[in-house]
């Protein structure tokens, strides 16, 4: 029965907010950029004309809170549906110590409950600090299974208050209550922070971790917008919404992590918070930066064709989805890399362009402009094996943020133009 009745609630919030803001429910949205019909960026194409769905992709901002947001997502049956697969074995996270550091510093940690916990690595790592007691709720089958291996307690469900007594009646109230790269994906943050305050000690301490949305921001990258996260965060926006439902933080951190991370601690507020100055013209500038960057790109990409180049884009992640099919590449892209043989001789969504092995770069001599859909901590490693591999004239190009994405582009400029003389 009460599992019923909070299926309701969640269907109502949810019904409610599609023409609000999900942080403050103001209905003073603003554009920020409309991307069109977009293919679903994790469901590679089999064959390269591949028929697959697309939906609307556009994002808001609040101009109240600042918040720039999807109001109207894609339906999570839709989206998740064929969602069975596992991230954390394969992604580095260098930040990783440092956070698990920051959480030693503001609590005990004796009793953890992670909502989103993945494969379970980060309770792995909090278990060999201490932690006793490990309860996680993770939905994706595959990371569920590989959490459960470590001797986890899963639950294979969404997050929700009737979840949460369960877990608080079995274990307690927790120490920490942690969500890392889970928040961005939520559409109801009442719900959200009702299960964090059913689960968390009124002295525990809740651990988030978030895309940090200023650097893309900032360049106009448009690679940082993601179907999967309905709402951009930055350092105020984020501790607004902690404070709107009585947090403070002890703690914020940033890390050069997947295109900026925000990490925060925090703990119930003695009292009212105030939250920070909102934010202003965040989202109208970004799009008009990231408007410009794509007008400015293609012709140099066409150009450089024109001139007998080879246009490789290493990687083939959400990130090479979004920029590819955004800034309109299908025509000049000739090959996507990928060193995840799982991906090779698949094909990107939308675009088409076919995924193949690094090695396929090599053997050729006609010129190759290479551009780097990779996270900036591991584009110094991917350029070194790209000039020891490829004997031919080379030219890398930083195409995410928070790389200097514009004086890539202006140096590429200026490489296709001297080879046209």
């Amino acid at each position: 029965m009460a599992r019923d009745a909070d299926s309701q609630l969640f269907l109502q919030r949810a019904k409610a907010v599609t023409d609000h803001c999900r942080l403050c429910h103001s209905t003073n949205l603003r554009p920020v950029i409309d991307l069109g019909l977009m293919p679903i960026a994790h469901r590679l194409r089999h064959s390269r004309n591949e028929q697959e769905e697309r939906y609307p992709f556009e994002v808001l901002a609040c101009g109240e809170c600042g918040l720039p947001q999807i109001v109207k997502p894609i339906d999570p049956d839709i989206l998740y549906r064929q969602f069975n697969y596992n991230f954390s074995s394969w992604k580095p996270e260098p930040h990783q110590v440092d956070e698990l550091d920051t959480i030693a510093k503001f609590s005990k940690h004796q009793s953890v409950f992670e909502i989103g916990c993945n494969d379970g690595l980060f309770m792995d790592r909090l278990r060999e600090r201490g932690a006793k007691v490990l309860v996680g709720v993770e939905p994706n089958p595959v990371s569920g299974k590989i959490a459960r291996e470590r001797g986890i307690k899963v639950y294979s469900d969404m997050i929700s208050p009737a979840l949460c007594h369960d877990a608080v009646a079995q274990a307690g109230k927790f120490d920490l209550v942690v969500s890392r790269q889970v928040l961005e994906h939520i559409v109801d943050f009442e719900n959200f922070f009702d299960c964090v305050k059913i689960a968390l000690r009124e002295d525990g301490l809740l651990f988030i971790d978030v895309p940090d949305f200023a650097p893309g921001s900032t360049a106009g990258d448009l690679s940082v917008l993601w179907e999967e996260h309905v709402s951009y965060f930055t350092e105020p926006t984020l501790l607004a919404l902690l404070a709107r439902h009585g947090f403070e933080a002890v703690s914020v951190k940033k890390y050069n992590f997947s295109g900026g991370s925000l990490a925060i601690a925090a703990r119930r507020a003695a009292g009212d918070v105030t939250p920070p100055p909102t934010p202003s013209g965040v989202g109208e500038k970004f799009g008009q930066r990231a408007r410009e960057y794509g007008a400015r790109l293609r012709p140099i990409l066409a150009k450089a064709r024109a001139n007998g180049a080879e246009i490789a884009i290493y990687g083939a992640g959400c990130r090479a989805c979004t920029f590819t099919n955004a800034h309109e590449l299908a025509d000049l892209v000739d090959l996507s890399v990928d060193d995840q043989k799982e991906r090779q001789g698949l094909f990107l969504p939308g675009t088409g362009i076919p995924i193949r092995s690094p090695d396929d770069l090599a053997g050729k001599s006609n010129p190759l402009v290479c551009l780097l859909a990779v996270n900036q901590e591991n584009e110094a490693k991917v350029s070194s094996r790209l000039r020891e591999n490829v004997k031919r004239p080379l030219h890398i190009v930083s195409i995410f943020a928070p790389s200097d994405i514009w004086s890539e582009l202006d140096r590429l400029e200026a490489a296709a133009g001297s080879r046209h003389g």
